[in-house]
C-alpha cells in the first residue's frame, strides 16, 4: 500500500475560540436582559397584580437571590477573585454563627445579603470582556421611556390612587412630595425607583463617553433631573447633577468647546421656556422645593450626612468589634423570625453603615471598605469619579439591604467601565 500524502484539515483554533467567545457573550447579554427586566417589572406584578401573599414573597426572594443565581449561571471564569470571595464567605459564615444572633436563620439570610455585591462585582471584573452593553442599548432606552411615562402618569394621579400603591403597605404609608405622591414607577417602593435613577445616571454618563453627543447627554441629564423631582429624591438629584458634571467634563476634552457651549445654551434656553409654559414642571419644582424646606425644618440633612458618619465613629452599641450577628437588622428576617434582644436594646437604626456595624462590627465594616476599593480600583474611570463612588456606596447607596441598588449599581458601573475601555483614548486610569 502506498503512503497517504493527502492533506489533513486542521481546525482553526482561533475561529473556534472566537465562536465560543461569541456564544458566551450572547448568553451573558440574554442573562443581563433578564436581570434588568425582572428587577424593573417584578415590583409591578407584586403591587398591582398579586397584592401581597406568598407568590409575591417568592418574587421578592427571587430579587434577593439574583446576585447568587447570576454568579452561578453566568458564563465566564471564576478563578482570579475566587480566593477573595472564599475569604469573605468564611468571614461572613463566622459572623452568621455569632451567639448573640437571634436565630441561625438570621445568619444564613445575612450571608445571602452581604455576599451579593461581591459575587456580581468580581464576576464582572474577571469577565468584563463578555459584557456587551451596545447590544442592550435599545432595551435600556425602552425601560427608560416606560419608567418616565409611567412616572408622569403617577405624579398627576391622586395620591391615594391604586397605581400609587406599594407592594405591601396600605395607602396611608405612601410617601408624599408636596401635594403629590412620590412616584415609584414599576417598583415596589420609593427605594427601588431611586436605585433605578442611579443606574440611569450611570448609563447616561457611559453614553456620553460612548456616543460623544452633547445633545444626547443634555436630553438624558434633563430626564434624570425631572425624574428626581418627581421622585422627591434629594440625594437622587444631587447624584444626577454630579454624574452629569462628570459626563460633561469628559466631553469637554473630547468635543469642540464651541459645540458644547452652543448645545448647553440652547438646552438652558429651551428648559427655561418649557418651565415657564408648563404648569406640570412648575408644580413638580414647587413640590420638590417644599421637601427641601422640610429637610431644613426637621434637621434631617445633618442626620443623613454627617450623622451617618457619626453613627460609625461614635457607635453607641455594646458589641462594636464583631457585632450581634448577620441578618439581624433586615426587616424581612425580623418579621419572620423575630428581633434580637441586643438590637431591641440598641434602639432605632436606619442607615446601612450603622446596620453593618450592628451586624458584623467594625471588622465587617472595614473589610467591606477594602473589598469596595479593590473593586472600584479595577474599573476604568477618572480617579475623582472612583473616589466619589467610593463615598456614595459606603455611606449613601445601600447595597446590602437594598438589592435593587446592588443590581443597578453593578450594572451601571459596568456600563461606565465598558465605555471608557472601548471609546476613551487614551484610557483613563488614575
Amino acid at each position: 500500500m502506498g503512503a497517504d500524502f493527502s492533506i489533513k484539515t486542521i481546525p482553526d483554533s482561533n475561529a473556534a475560540d472566537d465562536a465560543l467567545l461569541e456564544r458566551q457573550r450572547r448568553r451573558l447579554t440574554r442573562l443581563i436582559a433578564f436581570v434588568l427586566l425582572y428587577t424593573v417589572f417584578a415590583g409591578a406584578v407584586r403591587k398591582w397584580v398579586l397584592l401581597g401573599g406568598p407568590v409575591s414573597n417568592v418574587l421578592l426572594l427571587g430579587q434577593l437571590t439574583i446576585p447568587w443565581l447570576f454568579y452561578l449561571i453566568a458564563p465566564g471564569q471564576r478563578r482570579r477573585y475566587l480566593p477573595l470571595l472564599l475569604v469573605s464567605g468564611g468571614l461572613l459564615a463566622l459572623m452568621a454563627l455569632n451567639p448573640l444572633n437571634h436565630t441561625l436563620y438570621h445568619g444564613l439570610f445575612g450571608i445571602v445579603l452581604h455576599m451579593g455585591w461581591w459575587l456580581m462585582g468580581f464576576h464582572y471584573l474577571e469577565n468584563r470582556h463578555l459584557y456587551c452593553w451596545d447590544r442592550l442599548y435599545r432595551l435600556v432606552w425602552f425601560l427608560l421611556l416606560v419608567e418616565m411615562g409611567l412616572s408622569i402618569v403617577q405624579y398627576n394621579l391622586p395620591r391615594m390612587h391604586f397605581i400609587n400603591r406599594y407592594a405591601v403597605e396600605g395607602p396611608v404609608s405612601i410617601a408624599f412630595v408636596g401635594e403629590a405622591a412620590r412616584v415609584t414607577g414599576t417598583f415596589s417602593f420609593v427605594s427601588g425607583y431611586a436605585a433605578w435613577l442611579l443606574f440611569v445616571n450611570l448609563w447616561t454618563w457611559s453614553v456620553a463617553v460612548w456616543k460623544r453627543r452633547v445633545w444626547l447627554l443634555t436630553a438624558l441629564a434633563t430626564a434624570g433631573v425631572v425624574a428626581s423631582l418627581l421622585s422627591g429624591g434629594r440625594l437622587s438629584l444631587v447624584i444626577t447633577l454630579l454624574l452629569a458634571l462628570l459626563a460633561y467634563g469628559h466631553l469637554l476634552r473630547r468635543v469642540p468647546f464651541h459645540r458644547l457651549l452652543v448645545v448647553l445654551l440652547l438646552g438652558l434656553v429651551g428648559g427655561l421656556f418649557a418651565f415657564q409654559r408648563s404648569a406640570f414642571l412648575q408644580q413638580s419644582w414647587s413640590n420638590f422645593a417644599s421637601r427641601i424646606q422640610d429637610g431644613f425644618r426637621d434637621e434631617e440633612y445633618g442626620r443623613r450626612t454627617l450623622g451617618v458618619l457619626d453613627e460609625i465613629l461614635d457607635f453607641k452599641g455594646d458589641y462594636a468589634l464583631l457585632g450581634t450577628g448577620l441578618g439581624g437588622t433586615y426587616q424581612g428576617a425580623r418579621a419572620i423570625w423575630g428581633e434580637s434582644y441586643y438590637l431591641l436594646k440598641y434602639g432605632g437604626y436606619e442607615e446601612e453603615p450603622e446596620r453593618i456595624v450592628l451586624e458584623g462590627g467594625y471588622m465587617l465594616f472595614m473589610w467591606r471598605l477594602v473589598l469596595l476599593w479593590l473593586f472600584l480600583r479595577g474599573l476604568h474611570m477618572p480617579g475623582i469619579a472612583r473616589a466619589l463612588m467610593f463615598i456614595v456606596i459606603t455611606f449613601f447607596a445601600p447595597v446590602v439591604f437594598n438589592t435593587y441598588n446592588l443590581v443597578f449599581l453593578i450594572l451601571g458601573l459596568g456600563t461606565v467601565d465598558w465605555s471608557y475601555r472601548h471609546f476613551d483614548l487614551p484610557k483613563q486610569r488614575a
